[in-house]
């Protein structure tokens, strides 16, 4: 399975790139949750911050755009060929 991932803001400069494409073989039924852990394991960076999900299954750090659509959580399943944003949240003080 072939997913494009594009990294927004502070994501990319955590990445090191703009975008990459990623390979998910072996797991079926993949989340969007699966697709950062297998982009921290190929880039070799600590993403587990953007992992925190919150008691209703959203997270705090990023969000996640598929196809042009927010996702309501990590744990929404993703296909074969679709494109994810990582889109870190903004906030003000």
């Amino acid at each position: 399975m072939s997913i494009k991932v594009r990294f927004m803001a502070n994501t990319r400069d955590l990445i090191g790139k703009e975008e990459i494409d990623l390979q998910l073989d072996g797991i079926t039924q993949p989340t969007a949750r699966d697709v950062i852990i297998a982009v921290a394991e190929a880039e070799n960076k600590d993403l587990s911050g953007l992992l925190r999900a919150g008691g209703d299954g959203s997270w705090s750090a990023i969000r996640v755009v598929r196809n042009g659509r927010v996702l309501p959580s990590l744990d929404a399943q993703v296909a074969d060929g679709d494109t994810l944003v990582l889109v870190p949240l903004l906030g003000a003080g």
